[in-house]
């Protein structure tokens, strides 16, 4: 029975450890994931500009003939795909890898992994990789983000690849996260359309053609920042329940694994009383 009691106290005492470590482990994602949203919020605006500049200029040249609406040549299809460098944050990197698995099923791909447990994923997986990016979540910059888009535009505009698939995970709230795909290229506006009649007046040197192909790899760009800043939000928030989950188990462990040695230890106490209690009427 002592043993019994020493081995249910060693057990607290490690449940104790570990609910540290996964309690700090909530408080850095949470801390990390308000740093997140606030980098997306600051450079959103930007991009919904050059997004506004795109349409305007959609609307004053014929959108078919413009490089980066044509389909190209290819018959492979890139799929950029951002996971996380870590684990221990629930179903956030499977959720994504099997959405990409369903949507690449049966076609010609190639992946563009970023994240290190994403380059691990589909390289175990033997996938076809056009590069790889590991550890620039948290640290990403939109300098990085342009040099990233401009090496893609290069496999594209030799037409090595015929259409561009950004797979990430969208920040709904800090209790939900989803997998999404969307498609970055070619190019696709169905506001031009609806806007036919309202001609921007703006003049373009030297043509609409050039200006609209000059800017695509910086909306390229800001596409690829704010997924990856989403992504490491979306992970930061999944990894924060994550822990949060496992720190109240702990909770809940300890309480039972307490609950048990008192009840041992009472029973210990009760015996040792009852002993004693018959030894002395013996020696009456």
């Amino acid at each position: 029975m002592a043993q019994n009691m020493k081995d249910i106290k060693r057990r607290i005492k490690s449940v104790e450890s570990t609910m540290k470590i996964t309690n700090a482990m909530k408080l850095v994602s949470a801390s990390k994931l308000r740093k997140a949203k606030l980098r997306f919020n600051q450079v959103a605006p930007f991009f919904a500009e050059i997004r506004k500049n795109m349409l305007d200029i959609a609307k004053d040249t014929d959108v078919h003939t413009l490089k980066y609406v044509q389909k190209n040549a290819s018959e492979k299809e890139l799929f950029i795909v951002i996971g996380g460098d870590r684990g221990l944050a629930g179903g956030y990197n499977i959720n994504i890898f099997k959405k990409v698995l369903e949507e690449t099923k049966g076609k010609n791909v190639v992946v563009l992994p970023i994240g290190k447990v994403a380059v691990d994923y589909f390289k175990k997986n033997k996938f076809e990789l056009l590069g790889s990016y590991e550890n620039i979540g948290e640290n990403i910059t939109i300098e990085k983000a342009y040099h990233m888009a401009t090496k893609i535009l290069y496999h594209y505009n030799k037409s090595e690849i015929c259409k561009i698939k950004l797979a990430y995970t969208a920040f709904i709230s800090t209790l939900s996260q989803e997998p999404e795909i969307k498609k970055v290229l070619p190019l696709k506006f169905d506001e031009v359309d609806e806007l036919k009649t309202k001609k921007a007046a703006v003049n373009y040197d030297p043509s609409p053609a050039v200006v609209f192909e000059s800017i695509v790899p910086q909306y390229f760009a800001g596409m690829l920042f704010g997924a990856i800043v989403e992504s490491f939000a979306a992970e930061q928030s999944a990894r924060s329940n994550a822990m949060d989950s496992a720190t109240n188990n702990a909770k809940d462990i300890i309480a039972d694994l307490s609950l048990v040695y008192n009840r041992i230890r009472q029973a210990a106490i009760t015996n040792e009383i009852i002993e004693i209690v018959s030894g002395n009427v013996v020696k009456g």
